[in-house]
């Protein structure tokens, strides 16, 4: 049976140019984890700066800041990261600045390379 619903694309040639540029793939809540934890690995950071960083690193994939929250709140339920206020010299009110913990380190490097083998994967389907 046919779909009834119609393309959104009005010729084969829209259609063409579709696999030339991929919309953006939008990270889900473990993929998102796995972000969170690949930079906090690196240094600390606030939740706006990972939006920030994933649009400037990964310019394929995309993180809903309701992803981002839910993926924040995993890890401190899991006792992964913490966070704590740290006062910006260019802004009236201070950050909340999120840090990983040491001893959820090691789970979060183990997650590093299934994290890097999606990211290349997609990668190359995307761009």
């Amino acid at each position: 049976m046919f779909s009834r619903r119609k393309p959104s694309r009005t010729c084969l040639a829209d259609i063409e140019q579709y696999f030339r540029q991929p919309p953006p793939q939008f990270l889900d809540l473990e993929l998102a984890v796995c972000w969170v934890l690949e930079c906090l690995l690196k240094d600390d950071n606030y939740p706006s700066g990972l939006l920030q960083k994933l649009m400037r690193e990964e310019p394929q994939l995309r993180l809903s800041e309701t992803v981002l929250q839910q993926a924040l709140d995993f890890l401190e339920e899991q006792g992964s990261i913490t966070t704590y206020t740290q006062r910006c010299p260019s802004r009236g009110r201070p950050r909340r600045m999120l840090h990983l913990l040491p001893t959820a380190r090691g789970e979060a490097e183990r997650l590093m390379t299934p994290w890097h083998s999606w990211v290349n994967s997609h990668r190359l389907v995307l761009s």
